[in-house]
């Protein structure tokens, strides 16, 4: 039976229908109904639904062969038209269809009827059942026969939930994702059985993403594991797991953590491969999948032979992937196979079953009954049944305290403990309970009981549940408390009609005069109510507070409303006094900073109450610090941050610069006899020129500033205001220019405006003429008016061209279409035809549709690309293209005058200012302390630059001098009060010589450096605290540490959330194109936009649940960043409809990128415009067009906006121009390849980018280079290499991985053979053994010629010691295996003679001094050979003294790196 799409759409349709009847009826299904709402299959394999119906034009954007299905779809979209309330519902209707397309994908009955008839024959009765991904219910159906379990199912597609919740309303159906089932439901459930969905798709679900175990981290990521181990966490103990699944979760080895979590908890019951044409009748497709079924036993100890098997992967002996489990292929159901291709194109085993679905079960049941007779424990399923969850013996012993009435507890007096500070290692403050310091019994402390609960089961009791006393871990040590029993009741009645709990000291044995404390107990405890004080913003569930006399703890906060809960705790009278000193120190302190923050205005009352509050709980209490306060904080959630309060310096505590002075904006007084000064000040109190503030901090008169300031300061006539020349002879220029001139023409008298008029006209740019213009077909300024006319020339007919702005996309319709548009301008490919309409859209945005055919493989259909037919296309839409800049040249003077005046409107008015620094005396630099006489004249500029623009980008070559410019500008901004808190982050190589160079220049400077290795995890807390709380002129860290700072969750979501509604507009733009897009593509976009909606629901929590305890960016109140060697950041994410066109990077970008971006977009939220950053390196722009956009999109994103750029592709169509042209593949082929060539308006793009850059090569700066003397070595192959070329040149063609040794390529690296291929090359051509182990040494390899080249200049430069540098990024030094860094050691040891003390490796090096002691020898002759990688040796080395030749041993990827790996031989500045 073949699959029918249109079968499968009408039968969807008819059940669709009658779901909603019923549900607007309000009645259940009658035996018809049931029978057609059972004949619902969802959308998987009916990708047609995507395509426009919107018009029935849209049918030409249809492949021929669908176009019968046109009507019966135009239907599907008018059901649920008719049924939705507004467009809105229509749109979720919609969009979850689209999403069933892509996975949907339905089990045949007859093979889940196997499974259930097997388990009931064996004995298991199913009392509660589980599908959490239920489709149509197939399982519930087949599950429930002859017998009544109590079934839950999760459905998160609406349509697909609408269908089954009228086919089962008996059932508990939820219409959502099963991440979301309550945890309460865990190891409660029978049977858990599915037909699970598959996918590299992240779930969001925080007990898995920010668990411990690292397996259910993995498991987030990837939504098959993620259902396997969450599946089995809701199964009770000897429970069965029943679920289909793609053969990837067995086959691929990233999931063997995955296998191995299962099989430690779980029996292996059975494992089963099913054919490949299982789903062929009901889906239209052909996928391998595999039946794993799994019986919950977590008292099991060890693994089974076989089970030990279930965590392999490995390979067939034919080279494809598989599991060690089916190594003897027993357990595979077939009747034939072949080696052939799966889904993604990579050689597999394709077993087929003749008999088709009936004989597949057939052979299904036969094994499972052999399986479960052997590995079933049916005693162990029916032995731990009960009502209600099982009580199981804990991971960790725990102590229940009973409920008893209150009895008073007498102890002996305890000597009071001396306070212990620990200055080098403060506490780790871990967010622990009230009740979790309740141990060593003292004396009873009375809480309300909560009511009874449900015992838990035992994979809960690790983790304590809030408000109840489950055990007492020892807060001290890792030892137990022994179990608290309390003495018969002596007659104190129940309060409130409830027992109370008696629970030991929260603080200390004994009071300040070393006597115990005498308690206080009332008779009556409030229960727990509304908190009826203000909520404070720090405020979150178990924070401390006090409300009417009582010390409580706050619960089911809501922001948002304001409210919380109240649980009051009643304590001895000298324990509430401490807890009531604490929280009025907390508070004030909290209040304080976070006023001052917002308002950025000092608060000396509040300032004032936090001093007295803190010495007055210091005098009674001790410290902070002190270890029975800690214990105190350590219940309080709102509290992690005060014991960072204060600072130990040489062991004496002090206070934090916040009991002094604001520590979030800067308060400093400014007095200075120098204009230029005082105009600076200005500048950065008032972001203008406020001649009445610099009269009052200079002494100078008004007018003796502005004679001082001549050609400095200009008047703006429009402000009626004073703008420095930096500011107002810059910008756009011409429209300055224009509102001058009109301002002039009523005022002619104003000298002053008329000056600054002249200036503007002086500097305007040259205009650019029509014919000096490259015009690009749909650059988004150009009116679409222009493109309509165009377009009606050329098709001789009337066309309609519209731009949507939000979605960046062009719509193109035409009512009267003819010959020109049908055949002239048109595609005839085996499905369709594209028409002159389709080709212009593609043209408008600069793409080229993906045209597919259908050829006979094996006399089979296979689908794949008509390169011929997208060769044609292209051409036409080139022809196109070419017409549009024809018939521009072809229009007349006046359309070409008013295009020009609106281009260079648009974009020729930048004028960059020429900032010059000379004027800048940088008061407190130690010139001395450095060597130098002065700063260069270019890195004065620079730092100029960066206090007037507030950040640049430094483009200076390697060594001109960066760290100084870094050091100087960051204290400059903080003592002009231009910056509050300056950061300088840096490579890990680098960061010691900056931090040096900083104390060495500002030897008085406050510097905040942790150093490479003191930001441990138990540090970094505190050090984050330092940062916040206290007054830095600059913070240094390096890129790695951080990383590890925790980004603002509202910034984070605001950039995110525009990211996904960019993803979404594009899969808009996708799915409109119908047949055009591929299914990869269509699966690639679905998948970017499910992790991105992921990210932002973890965000949203965070953010709802007050996830700010911790010091995040944001609180620290850092203002500008230096970024050093920026091009490390360079892999930010971006979005693009260009999916094919080859060098624009990965759209998704790194971490390491997104987390500068959200600290960057901090700091613009906090100064409402752009930059906020400074970004230096020699080699800004590594080898991808797209990094320069990313620059603007990381610092301009104004800017950009005003020039209506809102995206890499918006940008694309105005700075560059791509194309299509042929080249050699790796494989020596001739290939098709899509690029982006070309930049176009280089001016006008150099202009942007030169406004906030400061450009400098070594030569411009005047530093001497000496001359390099290049020698490029051509060494023949030698015969093992020849072999091998031969070998990766056969692999570049067929992605047999096996010729290389390896194993078949994933899915993954398939999309990335040619670098694999690139990678081996590389390998290959340095020596053999860095592919194999298994080939030997040879005289003519690479190595073997560096050994060579390395002796020669040894002993040519003997006299002098010279020193030389071995670069290579091919492996690393290791000491206990075999690496090329080694292999020339030894060759130049053993066979040259070179003692083994003079040849080193920079690896050697593993901390700060190892380092310098490094550099310290080469720079003194006695280590004479250096070798490293780029990012090792060719950062932060100052070693060039002796320094006579530089060997590559490969050529790395990026041209920038070479220069990185020279400037370790060039002197530093």
């Amino acid at each position: 039976m073949g699959f029918s799409k249109k079968q499968h759409l009408q039968q969807n349709i008819d059940a669709l229908r009658i779901a909603f009847t019923l549900e607007k009826e309000k009645r259940q299904a009658s035996v018809s109904e049931r029978l057609s709402l059972m004949r619902y299959s969802g959308f998987g394999g009916l990708k047609f639904v995507l395509n426009p119906i919107t018009d029935e034009i849209d049918i030409n954007h249809w492949r021929k062969t669908d176009h019968d299905l046109f009507p019966i779809t135009q239907e599907l979209h008018q059901l649920l038209k008719e049924n939705s309330e507004d467009d809105k519902q229509y749109r979720r209707y919609v969009d979850s269809m689209k999403s069933s397309v892509l996975t949907a994908f339905y089990t045949p009955p007859q093979v889940i009827d196997a499974i259930s008839e097997t388990l009931r024959e064996s004995g298991v009765n199913i009392q509660k059942f589980l599908e959490p991904s239920a489709g149509i219910g197939s399982f519930i159906q087949s599950f429930s026969e002859n017998q009544q379990p109590k079934i839950t199912a999760y459905e998160k597609d609406l349509l697909t939930g609408k269908v089954l919740k009228q086919l089962y309303p008996e059932s508990n159906i939820r219409i959502s994702g099963f991440e979301e089932i309550p945890e309460k439901e865990q190891n409660s459930y029978d049977v858990v059985a599915s037909n699970i969905p598959f996918g590299d798709t992240s779930v969001f679900d925080l007990s898995f993403s920010r668990s411990k175990n690292s397996a259910k981290v993995q498991a987030a990521r990837s939504i098959h594991n993620y259902f396997f181990l969450k599946g089995n966490d809701m199964l009770r103990e000897g429970g069965l797991q029943a679920f289909i699944t793609s053969q990837g979760v067995l086959n691929s080895p990233k999931n063997e953590p995955i296998r191995r979590a299962l099989m430690e908890n779980n029996n292996l019951v059975s494992v089963v491969r099913l054919p490949n044409n299982l789903f062929t009748d009901y889906a239209g497709t052909e996928v391998g999948s595999d039946l794993i079924i799994l019986q919950k036993n977590t008292a099991k100890q060890g693994l089974t032979e076989t089970e030990e098997l279930f965590c392999q992967s490995k390979q067939t002996k034919y080279g494809t992937p598989s599991n060690a489990f089916f190594q003897n292929g027993t357990r595979v159901i077939h009747t034939d196979r072949k080696i052939d291709t799966d889904p993604y194109g990579q050689p597999a085993i394709i077993y087929t079953h003749r008999d088709g679905v009936e004989g597949i079960a057939k052979d299904l049941k036969r094994m499972l009954t052999e399986d479960f007779s052997v590995h079933l424990d049916v005693k162990l399923y029916k032995g731990e049944r009960r009502n209600e969850p099982i009580i199981q013996i804990p991971v960790e012993p725990t102590v229940i305290l009973p409920v008893v009435e209150p009895e008073i507890i007498q102890q002996k007096p305890q000597p009071v403990p001396t306070p212990v500070i620990h200055p080098e290692s403060p506490q780790e403050l871990k967010q622990l309970s009230i009740f979790d310091l309740f141990e060593n019994a003292g004396e009873p402390v009375m809480v309300v009981a909560p009511p009874k609960r449900t015992t838990q089961a035992k994979r809960q009791t690790t983790k304590k549940r809030r408000g109840t006393i489950g055990r007492q871990t020892d807060l001290f040590g890792g030892t137990m408390q022994q179990p608290y029993t309390p003495p018969k009741p002596n007659g104190t009645p129940p309060i409130n009609g409830k027992k109370q709990e008696a629970i030991g000291d929260l603080f200390s044995q004994a009071n300040g005069n070393g006597q115990a404390d005498t308690p206080a107990i009332p008779n009556a405890i409030p229960e727990p109510a509304p908190y009826s004080g203000e909520l404070q913003v720090f405020h979150r569930n178990d924070c401390l507070v006090v409300d009417n006399g009582w010390i409580g703890h706050l619960q089911e906060v809501d922001t948002i409303d304001s409210t919380a809960i109240f649980h009051p705790l009643q304590l001895p009278s000298l324990q509430k006094a401490r807890a009531e000193a604490y929280i009025a120190v907390r508070d004030v302190y909290q209040q304080l900073y976070n006023k001052e923050a917002e308002l950025h205005t000092e608060h000396k009352e509040e300032r004032e109450t936090l001093n007295s509050l803190y010495d007055a709980f210091v005098k009674r209490y001790g410290n902070l610090n002190d270890a029975k306060n800690i214990e105190l904080i350590k219940t309080d959630s709102a509290g992690k941050e005060m014991p960072y309060l204060e600072c130990v310096i040489g062991g004496v505590i002090h206070k934090a610069d916040i009991f002094n002075r604001p520590v979030s904006f800067s308060t400093s007084t400014i007095a200075t006899d120098n204009p230029e000064e005082a105009l600076s000040a200005s500048l950065n109190k008032y972001g203008s020129v406020d001649l009445d503030y610099m009269s009052e901090i200079s002494g100078m008169p008004a007018d003796t500033l502005k004679e001082a300031l001549n050609s400095r300061i200009y008047y703006n006539p429009l402000q009626k205001e004073y703008e420095i020349s930096e500011r107002w002879i810059t910008g756009n220029v011409v429209e300055k220019a224009n509102e001058v001139r009109a301002y002039l023409e009523n005022n002619p008298d104003n000298a002053q405006a008329t000056e600054s008029l002249t200036v503007l006209e002086e500097a305007r740019p040259r205009r650019i003429e029509f014919e000096e213009l490259d015009f690009n077909l749909g650059e988004r300024w150009i009116p679409t008016g222009i493109y309509a006319r165009f377009a009606s020339y050329l098709f001789e007919a009337e066309v309609h061209i519209h731009y949507a702005d939000s979605a960046d996309d062009f719509s193109v319709t035409c009512k009267q279409k003819n010959v020109h548009i049908w055949d002239k301008y048109a595609v005839k490919a085996q499905s369709r035809t594209y028409d002159g309409i389709a080709l212009l859209k593609h043209a408008l945005v600069n793409t080229t549709p993906d045209i597919s055919k259908t050829i006979k493989v094996d006399g089979k259909d296979v689908k794949v690309r008509d390169m011929e037919a997208i060769q044609m296309a292209n051409t036409k839409i080139d022809e196109i293209r070419t017409d549009f800049t024809d018939w521009l040249h072809a229009q007349n003077d006046e359309f070409k005058t008013r295009l020009t005046d609106q281009y260079n409107d648009t974009f020729n008015y930048f004028v960059r200012p020429d900032y010059d620094g000379s004027h800048q005396e940088f008061p407190g630099l130690d010139r001395k302390g450095l060597g130098i006489e002065d700063l260069y004249s270019s890195q004065k500029d620079a730092v100029w630059m960066i206090k007037l623009n507030n950040g640049a980008i430094c483009d200076h070559e390697v060594g001109a001098g960066k760290t100084l410019i870094m050091c100087t500008g960051a204290q400059e901004m903080k003592r002009l009060g231009m910056a509050h808190k300056p950061m300088i982050i840096g490579l890990k190589a680098n960061i010691p010589e900056i931090a040096e160079a900083y104390r060495t220049a500002y030897p008085h400077a406050k510097i905040l450096y942790p150093g490479v290795d003191d930001f441990t995890p138990e540090k970094r807390l505190r050090i984050f605290g330092d940062i916040k709380n206290n007054d830095w002129d600059c913070v240094i860290l390096t890129h790695d540490q951080f990383g590890m700072i925790p980004q603002s969750p509202e910034i984070q979501k605001e950039i995110l959330q525009d990211e996904l509604d960019t993803v979404e507009e594009n899969l808009d733009v996708m799915r409109s194109q119908g047949d055009e897009i591929t299914q990869w593509m269509l699966k690639g976009a679905e998948k970017q936009k499910e992790n991105l909606e992921v990210k932002l629901k973890t965000l949203q929590h965070d953010i709802e649940n007050g996830k700010d305890d911790i010091v995040d960016f944001k609180m620290m109140g850092i203002d500008h960043l230096f970024v050093d060697e920026s091009h490390q950041f360079k892999n930010l994410m971006f979005n693009t409809r260009h999916s094919r066109v080859a060098g624009l990077g990965n759209v998704d970008g790194s971490q390491k990128a997104i987390n500068l971006l959200f600290a960057i977009r901090t700091i613009q939220e906090r100064t409402n415009a752009d930059m906020g950053a400074t970004f230096l390196s020699g080699t800004t722009i590594s080898n991808s067009l797209t990094e320069l956009y990313l620059l603007f999109k990381y610092l301009r994103p104004r800017a950009m906006e005003k020039q209506g750029i809102h995206s890499f592709d918006a940008w694309a169509a105005i700075y560059a121009r791509k194309t299509t042209d042929y080249e050699f593949s790796v494989a020596n082929n001739i290939v098709a390849k899509e690029r982006f060539r070309y930049f176009i308006k280089v001016p006008e793009l150099a202009q942007f980018y030169s406004e906030i850059t400061d450009y400098r090569t070594a030569k411009d700066i005047g530093i001497d280079r000496p001359n390099k003397n290049e020698v490029l070595y051509n060494i023949p192959p030698t015969p093992d290499q020849d072999v091998f070329i031969h070998k990766l040149m056969e692999f570049a063609k067929s992605g047999n991985a096996t010729l290389l040794g390896r194993a078949p390529l994933s899915p993954s690296e398939e999309k990335a053979k040619m670098l694999i291929a690139t990678d081996y090359a590389r390998k290959m051509s340095l020596d053999m053994r860095m592919v194999s182990g298994a080939y030997d040494d040879h005289p003519d390899n690479k190595a073997s010629h560096c050994a060579t080249n390395i002796a020669k200049y040894y002993n040519q430069y003997n006299a002098q010691k010279g020193t030389q540098f071995v670069f290579s990024d091919l492996g690393t030094y290791k000491p206990s295996e075999w690496n090329v860094y080694s292999e020339i050691k030894r060759k130049l040891v053993e066979d040259r003679g070179i003692p083994a003390h003079e040849v080193r490796f920079i690896q050697e090096a593993k901390n700060d001094k190892q380092r310098k002691e490094l550099i310290k020898g080469m720079n003194e002759g006695k280590i004479r050979i250096l070798f490293g990688s780029t990012s090792m040796l060719g950062t932060g080395v100052n070693a060039q003294k002796r320094a006579v030749a530089v060997h590559h041993l490969d050529t790395p990827w990026r041209p920038s790196d070479l220069a990185q790996r020279a400037g370790s031989s060039y002197p530093k500045s």
